[in-house]
């Protein structure tokens, strides 16, 4: 959920709402604060109760921020006014924000919609916060009174400054009438993107196949599928964990493609009905604002600035990587030609996965579900945890009793090395099961700020859905999985090693085309060797090399894969309103990876990014690699587990949160401006050059 105005940003995360304050002395250091423990995420709820918390968390912010509309000018300072917005957003997001997430994980049906009910009616009520007029007056009154000679530090005057930027932004330069008809628009915006999340979520489509047509298919993979009607037959879903190990390992062509026809069918009865009305209601919202496109009004405030710099950017990369992608093309077909006896074998979108996988059997000689055995998950998490330990000067402490939701769950604690402050805590919800939420992501769950009393600490839950474990045994990860693990952990660092003071300036609360940066920097350890050594169980060093050597030799079909995802999600939101989002999608998968797709497939309606918040703003993903791969030039030179480079990471951009642009704390950390020559090198196109503007 992405609120409206800047200090809701952080308000769409969440802890039980409570009373506090945070003090408005501009001295105000991090370092001097004590640390207050962050509410217990409470997941036993019923449906009704749920509904009543979510009502009642909603009518108390209207009375407290009644009582905000309610000061005189002549008495407003930046305590009761905008101190006061923040801290009453933030406790209403606090409580919706948690019970939100009680859609993506819970185990009960009708919690679940009791909570998707909750989100959608929480994002309309940030929009109607957000274009509140007598909250922009009361901001104004303070700045146009005291707020002329009030001092101030850097953060407070950051919030106010991004405050008033969002207000604007909401519409409240608009005439009431058309005010009124934006904030309406967007509450229908809020129902759209809730319901196609859920949708998602609740989906169920799978294939029945025989055994027969899995030849390929590992003994463990079988073992775990479901029974299906007849003897012999056995049901595959197209959640990840099914899903993936058939298209990259089914030696069945037809298989595979009745698996990609199922995938590709995921939500499509609604889902792009919903995503075709948001695209109108975004473009017709960026018009009554003034901006040419949804894509200008997204990246305004964004790195990127416009989306001309982004599609310059996206072009850009898609040269650079086309005779890459002919190349990773050619070796596919000569490996279809040999397996078909075809002269001239089309590599199909069914194709692609299967293929790269067999190149990278035959010129790295590996193999995934070797490379598994290596990596038991709780050797990894165990592992993981120890490397990050030591390069942010930390220390991970499991919660023995803490509440689960679900088998497997944990708690752990952060601790700060050497002073033991406690930093944060995080939940950990490694495996698949019915409702819950399909991909692999970091919630935070109550955003560390500044409270009466101390520093409250951030609550993150990192889910994720691995191959679950089989007859009693560990699971095992894929290097995927593994390099999966490693990037929304990343993002987990980022929430709870913050010390920023505003809920609204924590965390990852950052520009969405840098927010993927520090996680996806923390990506290339684990191809490091001291760090395979740490989170794998008898790997080979022969093994490690090849592993380092093939990770990024399907560069061509990656990352123009990301350039064509990239691409249609500008390209929806630069278009106008009357756009065809399945018909461009064809289009632009025909141009970009050529490669023949089913005629029934429906990709845009599994497309969950670009109605979760990534709207006109998947190409973050590419342009935050570009600084990733630069940050992590300086662990090269000066040490991979270097604790004093892992410690001035933490401090220049973990920390930090929005208190400053993206560019300012990629400068502190460099020591001069970010270039683009280390991306270009990492994925084998070669060349060099300034970072994109």
């Amino acid at each position: 959920m992405r609120m409206a105005v800047a200090f809701l940003l952080a308000a769409a995360c969440a802890t039980l709402s409570h009373e506090t304050r945070s003090a408005s002395d501009p001295g105000w250091t991090f370092a001097a604060t004590q640390p207050v423990d962050v509410p217990p995420l409470r997941t036993r709820w019923t449906a009704e109760e749920l509904k009543q918390t979510c009502d009642d968390a909603e009518k108390l912010a209207d009375r407290k921020l009644a009582e905000v509309v309610a000061v005189p000018d002549a008495q407003r300072d930046f305590a009761n006014t905008a101190d006061a917005i923040e801290q009453i957003t933030t406790d209403w997001g606090d409580t919706v924000g948690r019970l939100g997430f009680m859609k993506d994980i819970h185990t009960d049906a009708k919690v679940r919609a009791a909570a998707a009910a909750c989100e959608e009616e929480a994002g309309k009520y940030a929009v109607r916060v957000g274009a509140r007029k007598d909250l922009y007056l009361a901001m104004k009154g303070w700045l146009d009174g005291k707020g002329k000679s009030e001092q101030l530090s850097v953060e407070q005057r950051r919030l106010v400054e991004l405050a008033m930027r969002d207000f604007h932004r909401s519409g409240l330069d608009l005439p009431d009438a058309e005010r009124e008809k934006l904030v309406k628009l967007r509450e229908r915006l809020a129902e759209l993107q809730t319901r196609f999340a859920t949708n998602l979520d609740e989906d169920t489509t799978s294939i029945e196949l025989s055994k027969d047509e899995l030849a390929g298919m590992p003994e463990s993979y079988l073992a775990r599928l479901k029974p299906g009607s007849a003897p012999g037959k056995v049901i595959a879903t197209t959640k990840y964990p099914d899903y993936f190990p058939l298209m990259e390992n089914c030696k069945n062509e037809e298989t595979r493609k009745k698996m990609e026809r199922a995938f590709m069918s995921r939500g499509a009865k609604e889902n792009i009905k919903l995503l075709d009305e948001a695209i109108a209601l975004r473009d017709q919202a960026a018009h009554m604002l003034g901006y040419a496109t949804h894509a200008d009004y997204v990246t305004e405030v964004r790195m990127a600035r416009n989306a001309r710099a982004v599609a310059e950017f996206e072009s850009r990369l898609q040269g650079r990587l086309k005779a890459r992608l002919q190349s990773d093309t050619a070796k596919m077909e000569a490996l279809k030609a040999a397996d078909t006896g075809a002269a001239h074998p089309t590599i199909d979108s069914w194709d692609w996965r299967y293929y790269l996988n067999q190149l990278r059997k035959r010129d790295y000689a590996l193999d995934d579900e070797q490379i598994r055995a290596y990596f038991p998950a709780d050797k990894v998490v165990a592992g993981m945890l120890d490397v990050y330990a030591r390069l942010f000067s930390v220390q991970f402490k499991r919660v023995p009793a803490a509440e689960r939701w679900a088998e497997g769950v944990e708690l752990y604690e952060i601790h700060d090395v050497p002073s033991g402050r406690l930093l944060g805590k995080f939940h950990v919800d490694l495996f698949p099961r019915e409702g819950k939420f399909g991909h692999a992501a970091s919630f935070g769950l109550g955003p560390a700020r500044g409270v009466s009393g101390g520093y409250q600490i951030p609550l993150s839950v990192l889910v994720v859905n691995f191959e679950p474990p089989q007859g009693g045994k560990v699971a095992h990860l894929s290097l995927n999985e593994v390099d999966t693990l490693f990037h929304e952990f990343g993002h987990i660092m980022h929430q709870c090693l913050t010390t920023a003071r505003y809920a609204s300036l924590s965390g990852s609360n950052v520009a969405i085309d840098f927010v993927e940066a520090p996680s996806q920097m923390l990506e290339n350890f684990v191809f490091e060797p001291e760090v395979l050594a740490v989170i794998s169980e008898g790997l080979p060093a022969d093994l490690m090399k090849r592993m380092a050597a093939a990770r990024r030799f399907d560069a061509g079909v990656r990352y123009s894969r990301q350039v064509f995802l990239g691409s249609f999600d500008l390209f929806i939101h630069t278009h106008g309103g009357q756009v065809d989002s399945e018909g461009v999608a064809r289009k632009l998968w025909a141009e970009v990876m050529t490669y023949p797709e089913p005629p029934d497939a429906h990709f845009a309606a599994g497309f969950g990014h670009v109605m979760g918040g990534y709207d006109a703003g998947y190409y973050g993903y590419l342009w935050s690699e570009v600084f990733s791969a630069d940050m992590f030039t300086r662990f090269q030179k000066e040490g991979v587990l270097n604790p004093r480079t892992g410690r001035e990471y933490r401090d220049a951009i973990l920390a930090q949160g929005r208190v400053k642009d993206p560019d300012e704390l990629l400068k502190q950390f460099l020591g001069r401006a970010p270039t683009e020559e280390a991306f270009l090198k990492q994925i084998g196109v070669g060349g060099a050059g300034t970072a994109q503007r």
